[in-house]
């Protein structure tokens, strides 16, 4: 309950540095992929006069990409490797999870998901029950937030604004032995996404 307590009170900063120490004990970072990645996320946060300080960090882990409360986007090298020779798609993804932390939806999904910690020590089935909720309240309108803004910021760097529907149609066909499962089992259907993302830039 203490830790559930301490993330609801954490500043965007101490909880960035918590989460991600406890990524990496499970999944190490790849320090030359992460150097690798960082030229195609530089001119996003450039072109778009992001003044917060970034930093991108790709870990051996399953395929997926999210956002820290604070500064860190978090990819897979999986999923690098798949948007290999797709760079402007690669610039999708990281555009993004860069949207849910100016946009404020990393800090927000943060301290909720801490809220229904606190409410699960107490009632286990309303803890579950709220996490779900929450999950599904936030999720669906957050995502089609990001993509939004993640077209714009694409554009803004002179990145094809049409990669971000194409790298979800490429994810669509994927095998979900691979580990997209849990990526899109997480996010609105893909097709939906996918049809949003066309029309903002027809």
């Amino acid at each position: 309950m203490l830790a559930a307590i301490a993330a609801l009170l954490d500043d965007p900063a101490a909880a960035d540095a918590r989460l991600f120490a406890r990524l990496t004990a499970e999944s190490p970072e790849v320090p030359d992929w992460s150097a690798a990645v960082w030229p195609v996320f530089a001119p996003i946060l450039e072109k778009n006069a992001v003044a917060r300080p970034m930093v991108v960090r790709v870990l051996e882990m399953p395929l997926n990409a999210l956002a820290l409360p604070h500064r860190t986007v978090v990819v897979a090298r999986s999923l690098v490797e798949f948007c290999r020779g797709h760079t402007a798609q690669l610039a999708f993804v990281l555009a993004h999870e860069l949207a849910h932390i100016t946009l404020g939806h990393a800090a927000d999904r943060t301290r909720l998901n801490a809220l229904a910690g606190l409410l699960g020590t107490t009632n286990l089935v309303v803890g579950m029950a709220s996490r779900f909720l929450l999950d599904r309240a936030y999720g669906r309108e957050q995502e089609f937030e990001a993509d939004a803004t993640a077209v714009r910021l694409c554009r803004a760097a002179g990145y094809a604004p049409g990669a971000g529907a194409e790298f979800l149609d490429r994810l669509r066909g994927l095998d979900r032995g691979t580990g997209v499962g849990n990526l899109i089992d997480t996010h609105p259907p893909l097709a939906e996404r996918i049809a949003y993302l066309r029309s903002l830039t027809a």
